[in-house]
Formats: C-alpha cells, structure tokens, sequence
C-alpha cells in the first residue's frame, strides 16, 4: 500500500488553523493516519490505492482529478486537522511525554482544544458524505471503486451511523429476562 499523501503540510497550514512553523515532519504522520482511517474505507482499496498511484507519478487528470480535488483533499485536511490537533502540544521524548510550552504563552488545555476539534470533525463529515454521494452517484467514472475483491476493502456507503445498537441475542438470558420484566414481547 502506498504511503503517497493527499494533502501536503502546506496545504493543511493554508486551509486550518495550524501555524506555519509547524514542523512538516509532524503533520505528515497524522495526514497519512487520517487518509486510512477516513478516506481508504470511503474509496475502497482499488480506487484508494489507484488514487496513490496517480499521486505518486503526478498523473492525476480528468475524473480522477475533480475526484481528489472536490471531494478527497477537502475531507482529508479535515480529518488530518483532528488527528494532528491532539500531538501539537504534547511530545513524545526519550522517556517522558512533555507538554510544549514557550515562556510568553500558556498551554492550551484539552477543553481548549476539544470545540476546535469537533468543528473540523462535523466538517470532514459533511465533505466524507459528499464523497461518498459523489462515488455512488458517479461509480461508472471509476471503474475501481467497484472491482475490490478478497481482502480488499470495499467501499462504505454509509457515513452517519448511530452509537446504539437496537439488535438483540435470543440466547443472551440477561437480556431475556430483562425485556420480559419489562412486559417487552421480543418473539
């Protein structure tokens, strides 16, 4: 799999909040995190790896194009943008975790940070899910986004999803005897 990125550290110091003196180093690590964990299960592993390629070789055009720049890199510096957030001010060194400080400023705290976070998360949602209409509107423009097969990773069509689950195991006899106590006919 491809380590090429869709978003470069200049281009998400230009379109967040994140200062130009952050060391490009730092932010590439959490760009390509946010690529796997929001991009990879939207595109599919084909049309994911196809997108890479084309980076890699400078050879995005047409389709592809519009499909990156549109749709792909305004949800990717978002989602880069609250991964990144979280390790600006923390660092990892030999054997301690240290919190950056400078002597004329004060640290953020997490509750500082956590509203800026949120923000950038409901705006890499709305762009993910027009990615996503985009691509089941579209899927005959890119024939990769449906050929995954074996381990591949197909592609998602669903971005929103809710924290309950409202599924229930019959054979789970706590939960029997709860909904039956609770005068909940289940069968």
């Amino acid at each position: 799999m491809s380590q090429a990125l869709f978003v470069s550290a200049n281009r998400l110091k230009r379109d967040t909040a994140i200062g130009g003196s952050v060391d490009d180093d730092l932010i590439r690590p959490y760009v390509f995190m946010a690529q796997q964990r929001w991009i990879l299960p939207v595109l599919g592993t084909q049309l994911y790896d196809k997108l890479c390629a084309d980076v890699d070789a400078g050879t995005v055009t047409g389709n592809y194009e519009t499909l990156l720049d549109t749709y792909v890199i305004p949800s990717t510096v978002q989602y880069s943008f609250v991964q990144l957030v979280p390790f600006l001010r923390l660092r990892f060194v030999n054997n301690a975790v240290v919190v950056m400080n400078s002597e004329q400023s004060t640290a953020a705290t997490f509750d500082d940070l956590k509203p800026l976070m949120d923000q950038a998360l409901d705006m890499a949602t709305f762009y993910r899910e027009r990615l996503i209409d985009y691509l089941c509107e579209n899927s005959s423009l890119f024939p990769e986004y449906t050929s995954n097969t074996g381990a591949d990773l197909s592609p998602t069509t669903s971005n929103y999803t809710q924290g309950m689950n409202l599924d229930y195991n019959v054979t789970d006899l706590r939960l029997e005897a709860f909904l039956t106590g609770a005068g909940i006919k289940y069968r």
